[in-house]
């Protein structure tokens, strides 16, 4: 690095939904961002299909709501069948359900649409789009990071590398994936429709065929697709011919009724990088954990990083925190990417078990220790898995580290969002820290002062609004990502959590 200033604060590598994601967040936040992508355009073929409520939250949040209402479909729900189509566990969605995030528990889109308006968002909020612009290498001190590509260098105070799961940028930096115990090749296939085809299931299916375990999942507009489990003996190359597509689903479809959009083979991974944070720079979505998509939880997983990451920027960059905050990056992520990408291999499991057959390639139950700390849990009974099962009532991960205060049981949870008088309530909490309570007026003018040192502010919630999530006489404390940071029981409570988290972010107060 020279010792000029940095050129931009973030330059984010990768122009995928993850690293435009956060791009955008980062630029609404007023930092200025520089995204370098080697592609010109974007990829038109679907990959990831499905977003949760927490996912859609993040891009209500960021203004996005409208275009997601009117482009993307709320799934019936998700069930496992056996071979006759017969439920054994499963969930349905009525049409007009709304989860504990204010949205829809999950929605289905088409990904090259969702690129394509993300990159429009993002040039509008001020990111620079270098597109053409391939990465070559960095170098970076203490005072920045020099990024090096096939048009220049760019200098950046911080980088985001969301390049994809081959990511050059973690292998450059020496950072190994860890494996946590799951490999199978799957054939997956996507459709559209030339018209409605009503005898197609409604909901996710995961068919515990013992032929042929197989996945269907309806998609947005006229999308579908299928993934099957490729046998022994069974080549890529002649399981993506198209007559041999066709032939694999003809008890659902017939080849007039819709076309073709692409047959790929995939390896299904579940690894995370052993680190997230190198120095200044952060890796994100698959440059920084894979799973098996049995869950439609790997491009969330990956909007996850960027919210998680972009509200801490921000605070460093402001100079209101100290860039200590920046290490619960990857305290917070990496774990609760582990415990997802373990939730995701049991439901993948679950699927052969019921099928009958062997739970998958690698040791049952393996996961490597290198990726999490102690508190890591080894899922390796059958019963447990069928927790895992759709509807099954294994919860979601949370974050069990980082910048959190206490013990309460909705710790490290995103924090309920009702609907207020037509409107998400989120818009009443701002885009920093913010403190729910029952009574303004009873907290004190220091607590107040306090957070608005960070950009928080305190908030009366409306009678009945929040059920029991916010204590009568108490507080919650709400990080700007959504997480409950902490729960006081007694609003006497509040002064002390409130120093400790402050504490704990390095606030400079």
């Amino acid at each position: 690095m020279t010792d000029r200033h940095p050129a931009v604060d973030v330059a984010v590598v990768g122009g995928g939904p993850v690293g435009v994601t956060a791009a955008l967040l980062l630029a609404q936040r007023g930092l200025s961002t520089v995204l370098l992508e080697r592609s010109e355009t974007i990829y038109d073929l679907p990959r990831a299909v499905g977003m949760d409520g927490e996912i859609q939250r993040v891009f209500q949040n960021a203004g996005l709501n409208d275009w997601i209402r009117a482009n993307t479909t709320p799934i019936a729900g998700a069930e496992f069948v056996d071979a006759g189509g017969n439920r054994i566990v499963g969930g349905d969605f009525a049409p007009d359900m709304l989860g504990p995030q204010g949205h829809p528990p999950m929605v289905m889109y088409h990904q090259p649409w969702l690129e394509a308006m993300l990159r429009a968002e993002a040039a509008a909020a001020g990111v620079e789009l270098r597109l053409g612009c391939e990465v070559t290498g960095l170098a970076q001190d203490q005072d920045g990071v020099t990024v090096l590509t096939d048009a220049g260098a760019v200098a950046a105070t911080w980088v985001v590398a969301a390049d994809g799961a081959a990511s050059p940028t973690r292998k450059r930096l020496g950072v190994a994936f860890v494996d946590q115990g799951f490999d199978q090749d799957w054939l997956v296939f996507d459709v559209a429709l030339n018209g409605p085809a009503r005898h197609l299931p409604r909901l996710a299916q995961q068919i515990c065929d013992p032929a042929r375990p197989t996945t269907f999942v309806p998609g947005h507009a006229n999308f579908c697709r299928w993934e099957l489990q490729l046998q022994p003996g069974e080549s890529a190359d002649e399981m993506t011919e198209p007559d041999r597509v066709w032939q694999l689903i003809s008890r659902w479809l017939d080849p007039d009724e819709g076309e073709l959009r692409r047959a790929v083979v995939y390896r299904f991974h579940a690894t995370v990088a052993e680190r997230m944070r190198i120095g200044r720079v952060f890796l994100a979505g698959d440059a920084a954990h894979q799973m098996p998509p049995f869950l439609g939880q790997g491009l969330c997983s990956g909007i996850r990083d960027a919210a998680n990451l972009a509200w801490k920027l921000d605070l460093v960059q402001r100079g209101l925190v100290a860039d200590t905050i920046l290490d619960s990056y990857d305290a917070e992520r990496r774990p609760h990417a582990v415990d997802m990408v373990s939730h995701a291999v049991d439901t993948g499991r679950l699927i052969d078990e019921l099928s009958g057959r062997a739970a998958s390639t690698v040791d049952d139950g393996a996961v490597d220790d290198r990726a999490v700390d102690g508190d890591s849990e080894v899922r390796g009974d059958s019963e447990v898995r069928l927790q895992a099962g759709y509807g099954g009532g294994r919860e979601f991960p949370h974050l069990r580290h980082g910048i959190r205060v206490g013990d309460h049981r909705r710790l490290g949870k995103p924090v309920l969002q009702p609907i207020v008088d037509g409107r998400f309530f989120d818009e009443r909490l701002g885009p920093g820290f913010a403190v729910l309570v029952h009574d303004r007026s009873a907290v004190t003018d220091d607590v107040v002062a306090a957070w608005a040192s960070v950009g928080g502010r305190v908030v009366a919630v409306p009678e009945g609004s929040f059920g029991e999530e916010v204590p009568e006489g108490g507080a919650v404390v709400v990080r700007p990502d959504r997480y409950i940071a902490a729960v006081a029981e007694r609003l006497d409570d509040l002064p002390t959590m409130t120093t400790a988290l402050l504490r704990a972010m390095g606030a400079r107060r």
